[in-house]
């Protein structure tokens, strides 16, 4: 947010300079007597990036292309460019174009980021992997069912990413909010990681508490379930640098029916973190005393 602010009041002050540049008095008068198509370039660059051809291309193109139409305008304007104060004026002018284009393209890319954040945090994956627990519950049944009926395996996965891994600082009066909205950010973020690398039929399902997936993987035993789940931890951790944790249960060796899994599955979950508690305070209490 202070990034996209930064941007944003860099552009304006830039642009109120530009268009007020002709105010300044060198001494003599119309010193500073810019070209009108010199503005309309400007305005032209400043939109520019708004357009989303312009936002995925580098921001030398948006100069670029405001140099190109500023020279063909000073071409076709009969009066003198260089020589003397003229030089100096348009070289004015082409900086205050290019400037406009950078830093109109810096805020469109400030921007993109912004909306592409609050898109992660409110709207599900647009492959639409991502199901509630309400929702799923038919797709769920389905694959039970299946398994039973051909015997198959079956395994849920409890994955819960932890986003205080995150060392966020948050004011105390927002600290709540903040919170909720980077435990829905760090959910969406992860589910999208995972839809890449999990298979069509594997359900990725949001739990009711936060922070916290559901998969479920049909014709998947328990001993490639944990696979699995050590594999997604790692890129977790790698592609977001979030902490996570995961707890197993298997069909039909755990139990029978989907919740009866999934609470074994959160029993495994809270045995993970209770041994990842002791071995973090064996490690605090093994830890060499430093002297002063």
């Amino acid at each position: 947010m202070s990034s996209l602010r930064r941007r944003f009041v860099a552009l304006l002050l830039w642009l109120v300079a530009s268009f007020n540049v002709e105010r300044l008095d060198l001494g003599s008068v119309d010193t500073l007597d810019l070209e009108p198509i010199t503005y309309v370039v400007i305005t032209t660059v400043t939109f520019l990036p708004l357009f989303s051809i312009f936002q995925k291309r580098p921001a030398i193109l948006t100069v670029a292309l405001g140099w190109i139409a500023l020279g063909i305008g000073l071409a076709l304007d009969p009066s003198p460019k260089f020589g003397d104060i003229y030089t100096y004026l348009t070289f004015i002018e082409f900086t205050l174009v290019g400037g406009a284009a950078l830093l109109a393209h810096r805020a469109s890319e400030a921007l993109e980021e912004f909306r592409q954040a609050v898109e992660t945090i409110t709207l599900r994956d647009k492959n639409d992997r991502l199901h509630s627990l309400g929702d799923a519950q038919d797709l769920v049944q389905t694959q039970m069912s299946a398994s039973r009926r051909m015997h198959r395996p079956l395994s849920v996965i409890v994955l819960e990413a932890d986003a205080r891994s995150l060392n966020m600082m948050m004011h105390r009066f927002v600290q709540d909010l903040q919170r909720s909205m980077m435990q829905r950010y760090v959910l969406a973020v992860t589910a999208r990681v995972l839809a890449r690398h999990l298979r069509r039929t594997d359900l990725i399902i949001e739990d009711e508490r936060p922070g916290r997936l559901i998969l479920v993987t049909p014709e998947t035993p328990e001993d490639r379930a944990r696979i699995l789940g050590d594999r997604l931890v790692r890129l977790v951790q790698d592609r977001l640098g979030i902490t996570a944790r995961y707890g197993v249960a298997a069909f039909p060796d755990h139990s029978l029916t989907f919740e009866d899994l999934l609470d074994a599955a959160e029993r495994h979950l809270r045995q993970a973190q209770q041994k990842e508690a002791e071995v973090s305070t064996q490690e605090t209490l093994n830890a060499p005393e430093v002297r002063a």
